[in-house]
């Protein structure tokens, strides 16, 4: 889809998220980055999960020369939790850029993000994201190249059915409140290993926010042993997360009264939006067995509302 233009002038906030865990080596350099900005933001809020290395320590002397800094400790639940604790502070009309504690934004990181939108505000947006180690090596600059803006029509249905993931790593991810607000408070119970992206990713589609790829704006993500992308997952946390996020998409439906599958004519027009790029980018199945998948779930759908109701029945019988 092509580029759209829209006024910048705004009293919109541009708000950073940060979300910390024992990143004692990495918070100051990716404060740094925040501090740095050609654009700066409006406010910045850390959520700690629990860190028990020096990271607060570090966190601290930023507070004293940056009022705009604010900062909350929690027990250690997971990533996903900072997110449910961030809520309190986040404002009405504000868009919200993520960071993880130990990745970097490039001095130009916002002002390069509002001129490839164009706008002050938007549901979803995600860009691209450079690998590096060494400080030396992070990126200096946020553009990467001179391609347009992709604007996505709605996914809602894309991922109901296929659990299409549609976005990138969290610090790749900006979204305005309003739409952070309907993700959030989320009951994460136990779920240590369900990242904050997948959730994100998905749970935007899901409630039918616009989203936006920015294929020329990037962000510097440190590629370290401890990097949760590097860590070793058995066979049951593939399994546990794929769980999280049916359980999530399930819930969030239950909530916003969206039927858990998609009609075939809500489906074929996302699907048709998309165009030919995306939809093998996406590994979508062709038109025929795509057909076939989606009356099976209606099927399902139908059945489980028609036993719903005769369990209510019964119940109200007894």
């Amino acid at each position: 889809m092509n580029k759209r233009r829209f006024n910048l002038n705004s009293n919109i906030k541009n708000i950073c998220f940060i979300n910390n865990f024992n990143n004692e080596s990495f918070i100051e350099s990716c404060l740094k980055s925040v501090f740095n900005q050609t654009r700066p933001f409006d406010e910045i809020i850390i959520v700690d999960d629990g860190s028990t290395d020096r990271s607060l320590e570090v966190i601290s002397h930023f507070l004293i020369d940056h009022k705009n800094l604010q900062i909350l400790q929690k027990e250690n639940q997971g990533q996903l939790s900072t997110f449910n604790e961030a809520l309190l502070l986040i404002p009405d009309k504000a868009q919200i850029f993520l960071l993880d504690g130990d990745d970097l934004y490039p001095r130009d990181y916002l002002e390069a993000t509002l001129k490839a939108i164009g706008r002050s505000q938007w549901d979803f947006a995600f860009c691209d994201r450079e690998g590096f180690e060494g400080e030396q090596y992070a990126p200096k600059s946020a553009m990467l190249n001179e391609l347009p803006s992709y604007y996505f029509y709605e996914t809602s249905a894309l991922v109901r059915s296929r659990e299409c993931w549609i976005g990138n790593a969290t610090s790749c991810i900006s979204l305005s409140s309003e739409l952070f607000k309907k993700i959030f408070p989320y009951p994460i119970g136990r779920m240590k290993k369900y990242w904050a992206d997948d959730h994100l990713i998905y749970i935007s589609s899901v409630l039918g926010a616009e989203k936006i790829y920015l294929p020329s704006v990037r962000i510097g993500w440190r590629n370290h042993l401890n990097n949760i992308t590097k860590l070793p997952y058995s066979e049951d946390d593939i399994k546990s997360r794929h769980l999280a996020i049916a359980k999530a998409i399930n819930w969030y439906c239950d909530k916003y009264c969206i039927a858990r599958y998609p009609g075939i004519l809500e489906y074929f027009k996302e699907y048709k939006m998309l165009g030919p790029h995306w939809q093998k980018q996406l590994d979508l199945p062709n038109q025929y067995r795509m057909l076939n998948r989606l009356l099976r779930d209606l099927a399902k759908q139908f059945y489980k509302n028609h036993l719903s109701a005769v369990r209510k029945i019964f119940i109200k019988d007894l």
